[in-house]
């Protein structure tokens, strides 16, 4: 019904966006690390969606390419995910790590998404192992918008999806945070660290 969305960015956190097209503010559910790419607000942008209607609502998800769209609707197919669970796990996990998590059957790693236990995990990888083989996924710049303060940015979005101070000062502490990295790496690294701790 709406494969893509361009308009003016208005508003941006790590849960959502709201984007202006045509008069009308367009709120829309995004996994975290879309975040990170996208422009300061007031800049056009380009976002791919899924809409989902649900008894009196419609729930507009956006992604950064048609691929991340197909398998967050993929996910939506297996028992036991909802939305919540498939953007945070999209969120977390770039879709070649999720790929290649659920090729190799790899349960820590898809554990270690919040709210994905070994039930889900097992399920994913029965429902998904077949149908992700020989996919061809579309190469995705991740450098558009990246702001320099790498930390404060994570710390940030942390902050917004519910991490307390403390929590997001020992992940600070105990991660060796590589330079090189870039800010959606940082976010993903983090997170990892504070679902293992």
């Amino acid at each position: 019904m709406l494969s893509f969305l361009q308009g003016t960015l208005q508003e941006c956190s790590p849960q959502h966006v709201i984007v202006e097209a045509m008069g009308l503010g367009f709120y829309i559910h995004i996994p975290a690390s879309f975040y990170f790419q996208m422009p300061p607000p007031g800049n056009p942008v380009t976002i791919h969606t899924f809409l989902q209607i649900r008894d009196d609502k419609l729930i507009l998800y956006g992604f950064r390419s048609n691929d991340e769209r197909n398998f967050f609707k993929m996910l939506l197919n297996v028992s036991g995910i909802g939305p919540k669970i498939a953007l945070a796990l999209l969120g977390h996990l770039s879709l070649a790590e999720v790929a290649s998590a659920i090729a190799q059957e790899d349960m820590s790693t898809l554990t270690s998404i919040p709210g994905i236990g070994p039930k889900t995990a097992r399920r994913l990888i029965y429902e998904l192992k077949e149908k992700l083989a020989g996919w061809q996924l579309e190469a995705v710049s991740g450098t558009e918008g990246i702001i320099t303060d790498h930390w404060q940015d994570v710390q940030q979005a942390l902050t917004a999806l519910g991490y307390s101070s403390q929590e997001i000062n020992r992940a600070k502490k105990n991660l060796r945070i590589e330079e090189h990295l870039n800010v959606e790496e940082l976010f993903k690294k983090v997170l990892f660290f504070l679902a293992k701790h």
